[in-house]
């Protein structure tokens, strides 16, 4: 049986805390609550939980200050963040990204919404059913009535018969009777609006994601995709780790040294030794067999053959997807072939030009635009050169739980290239160049370069 997984909440709001763990509790987890980001730090000196949910906006010591605190400690810096906060927008994002942060969830946040980011944090592996989906759908809101109204958020009189009242309601005087019904049908239109605002909210949403699916394809068909996966870099990457095994095999055979001075005649092995010394003395010795030449050469080959398919769309990060199924597929084949050493991943990205705004979004400009019409020079999705905005949660998941890292022969090291020295050399920044020309520059330079750097 799994292990029960714990997450933190950290929430100034007794009631916000209240509602996330009703909810979190739902998916079969541990929570823990605190309500400030210096409990959250002390907290952590001993447990670790599997995730923390922060707030933005605290007394004392605000979120993003709690965040920077957590990714600046070792011990703490690999425990995925979600910021839990009624901020949004891709500015905020990008912000909190830059910080560690591994997303934001807002604070009225459906459970549909909450489960996929459960799952890709890793807490749940399986989705609910329709039915079930629902039910917690109408329990969710009346979870958080009972919350505002344990909270005092509601001020609804509750009228009760006196100790030893053996009155029924039909006996009471009828401004009892008025009130306990006007106090019903309050509780029940409450509890009717907060599954109404739900249900617009997420037919809304899914609106707006339809249009921003149309938009998406539409700008696809103009910037040119990166080179689809093929299976080439994989077989050439088990060929020659193949060659590899081979040749070290090959390279710890007994050499005809070895075998004269097993034989019978040990005047035989005298002369071959002598002959070597002879060599050395007159400064020609023989040529050595030296394994850290081939070895390198042979890395450095699997390298070249990864390299040819590592590039990466716009709107992705560098380090996820396709990207991140190849370095797995590479950490396997590099561990069963007893590699040791190191396994650098520099990624590279891209500058686009771009239309929109932070508020709204952005999208890449239209092909024929000039240069110089371009709202922004710049790339969205990562915007800083901190290695931890250029990898998913999903990939640095994989990097600190993968079994073939574990015994300290292969290290992993992420390394972010500066934008002022692009692979590809962008065209002139003249009123001339298009949107087009500078595009498929950018989208040439959203790459990941894979080096293999043998012990």
């Amino acid at each position: 049986m799994s292990r029960q997984k714990r997450v933190l909440v950290v929430d100034d709001s007794k009631s916000a805390r209240l509602v996330l763990r009703r909810m979190l509790e739902k998916h079969d987890l541990i929570v823990d609550t605190v309500e400030s980001a210096t409990e959250a730090l002390e907290y952590l000196i001993v447990n670790r939980p599997d995730a923390i949910f922060m707030d933005h906006m605290m007394p004392g010591m605000d979120g993003f200050e709690a965040v920077r605190a957590i990714k600046g400690n070792p011990q703490t810096a690999t425990i995925p963040v979600m910021m839990y906060t009624s901020k949004a927008g891709d500015l905020y994002l990008g912000q909190a990204r830059a910080l560690g942060a591994v997303g934001v969830l807002p604070k009225t946040v459906a459970p549909a919404e909450l489960y996929e980011s459960l799952k890709r944090i890793g807490l749940v592996s399986e989705r609910r059913s329709i039915e079930e989906s629902g039910s917690a759908d109408e329990e969710y809101a009346s979870e958080r009535l009972e919350d505002l109204r344990s909270q005092d958020f509601l001020d609804i009189p509750v009228v009760t018969a006196a100790t030893g009242d053996t009155r029924t309601d039909e006996d009471a005087p009828v401004e009892i009777q008025l009130r306990r019904m006007l106090d019903e049908q309050r509780v029940e239109i409450r509890k009717d609006l907060l599954l109404g605002l739900d249900t617009i909210a997420r037919q809304s949403r899914e609106k707006i994601d339809h249009l921003l699916d149309e938009k998406i394809e539409a700008l696809r068909q103009e910037i040119p995709p990166p080179v689809r996966p093929s299976i080439f870099p994989t077989v050439l990457l088990i060929v020659l780790l193949f060659i590899s095994l081979a040749w070290n095999f090959s390279s710890r055979r007994p050499g005809p040294d070895a075998a004269l001075s097993r034989t019978a005649d040990p005047a035989a092995a005298s002369t071959v030794a002598d002959t070597t010394t002879e060599h050395e003395d007159t400064g020609n010795p023989e040529p050595r067999n030296d394994a850290t030449g081939p070895a390198n050469a042979l890395w450095q080959s699997v390298a070249w053959a990864l390299n040819q398919d590592m590039n990466y769309a716009w709107d992705e990060i560098a380090l996820d997807g396709t990207r991140m199924q190849t370095i797995t597929r590479l950490l396997y084949q590099l561990a069963n072939n007893n590699f040791s050493g190191k396994l650098v991943l520099e990624t590279h990205v891209g500058e686009f030009c771009l239309q929109g705004d932070p508020e709204q979004g952005f999208e890449p400009a239209a092909g024929g635009a000039p240069l110089d019409k371009c709202s922004a020079i710049m790339n969205p999705v990562q915007p800083t050169r901190s290695p931890s905005t250029h990898q998913s949660l999903a990939f640095a998941n994989m990097i600190a739980s993968s079994p073939w890292l574990q015994d300290g022969a292969i290290e992993v090291e992420i390394t972010a290239a500066p934008r002022s020295e692009p692979l590809v050399p962008y065209p002139p920044r003249e009123p001339t160049t298009t949107a087009a020309e500078w595009n498929r520059a950018a989208a040439a330079n959203n790459r990941v370069l894979v080096r293999l750097v043998p012990q």
